[in-house]
């Protein structure tokens, strides 16, 4: 079973691939697209 990625910062994210999808109060959800569909996970920025 595969779990929510937390990323420290909104650049990590963008480079592991992943594009921003909505802003969240604490930061930011990203997704990138994979074979098996959407992968999602959070960025926290504070």
């Amino acid at each position: 079973m595969a779990g929510l990625m937390v990323f420290r910062s909104l650049a990590d994210a963008l480079r592991a691939g992943f594009q921003i999808y909505d802003r969240t109060q604490d930061g930011y959800l990203v997704r990138t697209r994979t074979q098996s569909g959407w992968a999602m996970a959070i960025v926290t920025c504070k």
